[in-house]
């Protein structure tokens, strides 16, 4: 049953997209013929005409477009990944042609080369005609994935995000495409979803990656072996898995995440803390006052040097906005889910932060005074938090607080601050 709903909202999706997809005939003047192609223009598009938006060409466009488009057009309703334009490729009666290698250079032929570049110059004018940003994503199966590899191999690699469903990769790529990876200096994600039985197993990834990689935090290499799936139906779940990989900074906090890196965090501080006390009880019979006291100014000094979480929620929309091109609001469920967060660790002081820069966000709205004013609760300043809460009473409702929260809480907090 599962299977056949999660297989009935696929080809809803891909209906859907199929339907809002422009169908255009393009002149390239670097193949001097015309090639069809299909257009998946943003959702919002037309209401937001200051928003821009990343671009996905899909090779073999002819049977690819349509589950790319609805994939991508199921993720962006979800915020699991930006609204984009979609482009694919009709391929049909020429990708054998068009994706051909010459296995004496070992590089595309002559035909293949001007595949690329003619790639490359439907890119420009999409970015020319629409508010599209230079973060590109290819897609590309078995030969054209292969195919779209070769761009690594170019000294400037004008797309951002591979994605490799099934690849058939030439001797020249499978030997340098790890290396050449590992040469970009730009954020890249390279992800490759084959078949469970597949004949490329991942290990001349796994084998160099680890040297060429490490302590590079712009380079993303996934190879992923899909189970129960066969050279046709991996495409199904590659597409998916590939998209949230190339915009995985995009997606909404992670709670769990969250608690985690914050779980590690305070065992390494009380770890520091223990090691600490035992230094002091080492020496205590040779110190004097005034080194006690230079002790206790280092140990506070470290407590503030804690990584702070608003500071990670300002630094994921500043990577948003310089790797994908997208300006954004923060997400006001970012915003709770930090606040979430801050309030079960009682870290009231960053609390604060947290509703001073919801309030610069959303000046509107109530949710900033709100936090802020659980903040001034949590560290015992109470007029404080009265006086943001009556603050946050004139303002509009948002992120489940409403004026009757608001009133609830001012009430509590009168009856604290008379006893």
């Amino acid at each position: 049953m599962k299977k056949i709903t999660l297989t009935s909202l696929a080809l809803f999706f891909c209906a859907l997209a199929y339907s809002q997809a422009l169908y255009r005939t393009y002149p390239s003047e670097i193949l001097d013929e015309e090639r069809q192609v299909k257009i998946l223009k943003p959702r919002s598009y037309n209401k937001n005409p200051d928003k821009t938006y990343p671009l996905v060409i899909v090779l073999d466009g002819d049977y690819l477009f349509e589950p790319v488009a609805g994939n991508v057009d199921y993720l962006s309703y979800w915020d699991q990944m930006p609204e984009s334009f979609v482009v694919g490729v009709n391929m049909k009666e020429s990708r054998y042609d068009d994706a051909a290698i010459d296995y004496k250079t070992g590089l595309p032929g002559e035909r293949g080369q001007k595949f690329m570049d003619f790639l490359m110059e439907l890119r420009g004018t999409m970015m020319e005609e629409y508010r599209v940003t230079p973060f590109t994503v290819i897609i590309g199966k078995d030969i054209t994935a292969n195919l779209s590899a070769y761009y690594l191999l170019r000294k400037k690699v004008p797309v951002n995000a591979f994605i490799q469903i099934a690849p058939e990769y030439s001797r020249l790529v499978e030997e340098n495409l790890v290396r050449k990876m590992g040469d970009q200096q730009e954020y890249t994600y390279f992800y490759v979803g084959t078949p469970e039985t597949t004949d490329v197993d991942g290990t001349f990834f796994d084998t160099i990656t680890d040297s060429l990689f490490i302590g590079r935090e712009n380079l993303n290499m996934k190879h992923e072996q899909i189970a129960n799936s066969n050279k046709y139906s991996v495409a199904v779940d590659a597409i998916s898995r590939g998209l949230q990989y190339s915009f995985q900074e995009y997606g909404m906090i992670d709670e769990q995440a969250l608690y985690k890196a914050g779980v590690e965090e305070d065992v390494q501080i009380a770890a520091e803390e223990e090691m600490m006390e035992e230094d002091m009880l080492d020496e205590e019979s040779d110190e004097d006052a005034e080194d006690k006291k230079e002790k206790k100014k280092k140990k506070k000094k470290r407590d503030k040097s804690k990584v702070s979480v608003v500071k990670v929620l300002q630094e994921k929309y500043k990577f948003i906005e310089e790797v994908y091109g997208i300006q954004m609001k923060l997400r006001l469920i970012d915003i709770a889910t930090i606040a979430s967060f801050l309030k079960n660790r009682e870290d009231w002081d960053e609390m604060i932060n947290l509703g001073s820069l919801t309030s610069k966000e959303y000046p509107e709205l109530a949710y900033g005074p709100y936090l802020q004013a659980l903040g001034y609760e949590g560290i015992g300043r109470i007029p404080r938090a009265i006086d943001l809460l009556n603050e946050a009473y004139t303002l509009e409702p948002a992120a489940g607080i409403t004026q009757t929260n608001v009133l609830d809480k001012l009430e509590i907090l009168k009856a604290e601050e008379r006893n």
